[in-house]
């Protein structure tokens, strides 16, 4: 159950990351060559990242260089699918100016969705924390 719980819960941060920047790239550069159909795919790329996300990673931690190794590992998975479905989706052209903006999107995206996830979690692990020093004082 967590584990569709966990794909859930990256899926609407991937999803709004992603949202957030087509809108940024629609302001920069217009609506040229923007089609209907990417609607569908971004959520398609989010729920597909997701699965990746949760699949890849590191949800413990036990050292900081198994860690970076892991997260490194996760960021490329990211970049590969990315840049692929990107090409086949007509995002990107397959060029290094192509690839070099799909892998500074999936970094943007990447930290938002992080930044969020971190967020979230400190807020749930103070509500934790508020709720058990309640419940000392009140058996006291």
């Amino acid at each position: 159950m967590n584990f569709i719980k966990d794909i859930l819960k990256f899926f609407t941060f991937i999803t709004t990351g992603m949202v957030i920047l087509f809108i940024i790239i629609l302001l920069i550069h217009g609506d040229d060559g923007i089609y209907l159909s990417t609607l569908i795919e971004i959520p398609c790329m989010a729920l597909v990242t997701s699965v990746l996300t949760v699949l890849l990673y590191p949800s413990e931690v036990r050292s900081k260089a198994a860690y970076l190794v892991r997260v490194l590992v996760h960021y490329l998975a990211l970049c590969v699918v990315m840049v692929v479905c990107g090409i086949l989706f007509g995002w990107i052209d397959f060029n290094v100016q192509g690839i070099l903006f799909m892998v500074v999107s999936v970094a943007a995206i990447y930290g938002f969705t992080f930044g969020v996830a971190y967020l979230t979690s400190k807020n749930d692990a103070d509500a934790l924390n508020r709720a058990l020093k309640e419940k000392q004082n009140s058996q006291k």
